[in-house]
């Protein structure tokens, strides 16, 4: 093997590195090429290398590279945080764990490294390892706007925190006045607290930096009630289950009083029998699925939060389980006899193309059943609470489903759940699909 003074190597990899940032790959690739046939083990020419690689798009050989310079020791520091980032690009999000904490365990006070451990220890459903992460990327981070948005948002998550959380935001916000998250964060969480004009003034500023922003806007609708959409957009409501997944069930059931999927049960019983294919639409975390499992000779579940889905997974109920948005074309191998959904229609106002797809999905005799909130001004379609749900009225109910050859069997008012401690007028649909 060839030797050369260290500082010669320290010279070409200057050299290549200034290649390399000026965008000559070609040369920075032969002198980082070169400085490994002499130093096989530095770990930082490496890494250089690996980053070079991703600059080019070429991941398949950037990663070799990092996991050779990781297993070093002691290991390239550089070569562990791009592996870990890697993996969280995948959605490997426990498989950066490890190595997060193998690169604190030599350097306590990276902050920005602390921030990506809370991110994937968020990703991997451990609200409390992530919250104390997002405190130490803070704590040795101080300007790190993103560690202090991910703070406000885990301290959001948790609950009795409101005020923790928005002071995080504004932090956020004080060290970069044109970050949207934090903007949109607070806007959001002033909205649930009813402090509708200084979320207003957020969500402006959201549009102002970005104007077609859909989440900003939808929410601001929500708030004014001036020309709702069709639809809140599919991002916010995944976003919206992605991060309540955890404690889904608890905050529903035991908070909200939530019983629509066995209020929904009861009304579908009469019409169900042995061996129906089922389709759970928005099925989120399964709630009510162990009542139409009996009757079931496939339950397929659908959703478009990924985190909810997971979650129903561990029941071991559905047959199968897919990421879906109900609006997109509907392709299913089989005609379903039943079509359920509790609390979905909500985040949608115009209802037209979902029971257009139901109906097309369904076998001649089929059922649908749904829920909606309760619109009581049968002169309106629907409207958009400041909630950022819809209410729909009973004579748009109809009209919809005799639009797409259902006839109602059972429409029934009931209250569906509870918000601020009050009951939320909803009503419950059963319709047959004419043969």
């Amino acid at each position: 093997m060839n030797k050369a003074p260290r500082e010669d190597v320290e010279q070409i990899f200057q050299k290549s590195y200034a290649g390399h940032r000026a965008g000559r790959f070609a040369e920075a690739e032969k002198g980082y090429r070169q400085i490994l046939g002499i130093t096989p083990e530095w770990g930082q020419a490496m890494s250089a290398l690996g980053i070079l690689y991703l600059d080019q798009n070429r991941p398949d050989k950037a990663i070799p590279l990092f996991e050779k310079a990781a297993r070093l020791n002691p290991p390239d520091l550089s070569a562990c945080y791009q592996l870990g980032r890697l993996k969280q690009m995948e959605n490997d999000h426990q498989g950066a764990i490890p190595i997060y904490q193998q690169m604190l365990a030599q350097q306590p006070e990276a902050g920005l490294v602390w921030n990506n451990l809370g991110v994937a220890y968020r990703e991997t459903g451990k609200p409390e390892d992530a919250m104390q992460s997002f405190r130490n990327a803070v704590r040795f981070a101080a300007e790190m706007a993103e560690a202090w948005n991910n703070l406000g948002v885990a301290l959001d998550e948790q609950g009795g925190q409101v005020t923790q959380a928005l002071e995080a935001y504004q932090k956020a916000i004080d060290i970069q006045p044109d970050y949207v998250s934090p903007h949109l964060n607070t806007g959001i969480l002033l909205q649930k607290l009813k402090r509708f004009k200084k979320a207003e003034a957020h969500y402006s500023k959201v549009l102002e930096i970005q104007p077609k922003n859909e989440i900003a806007q939808f929410m601001l609708q929500s708030i004014t009630g001036e020309a709702p959409p069709d639809a809140a957009p599919v991002e916010h409501v995944r976003s919206i289950f992605n991060q309540c997944a955890e404690h889904f069930e608890t905050m529903l059931v035991k908070e909200l009083a939530y019983k629509t999927p066995e209020l929904l049960f009861r009304l579908v019983r009469p019409y169900l029998a042995e061996n129906m294919e089922i389709l759970d639409l928005g099925c989120g975390t399964g709630l009510g699925a162990v009542l139409y499992q009996p009757f079931a000779k496939s339950l397929t579940g659908v959703d478009v939060s990924e985190k909810m889905l997971e979650k129903a997974a561990e029941k071991k109920i559905y047959s199968r389980l897919k990421v879906f948005d109900i609006l997109q074309p509907w392709a299913f191998p089989v005609k379903f006899d039943l079509i359920y959904s509790s609390d979905v229609f909500v985040y949608f106002g115009n209802l037209d193309q979902i029971i257009k797809s139901a109906s097309a999905a369904l076998a001649p005799g089929g059922k649908i059943a749904f829920s909606v909130e309760k619109l009581n001004d049968n002169l309106k379609d629907y409207a958009l609470y400041p909630s950022g749900r819809y209410a729909h009225s009973q004579k748009y109910i109809q009209t919809c489903l005799g639009l797409h050859g259902f006839k109602p069997m059972v429409l029934d008012n009931t209250d569906i759940r509870k918000q601020s401690g009050r009951p939320v007028k909803g009503l419950l649909v059963v319709a047959e699909k004419q043969k």
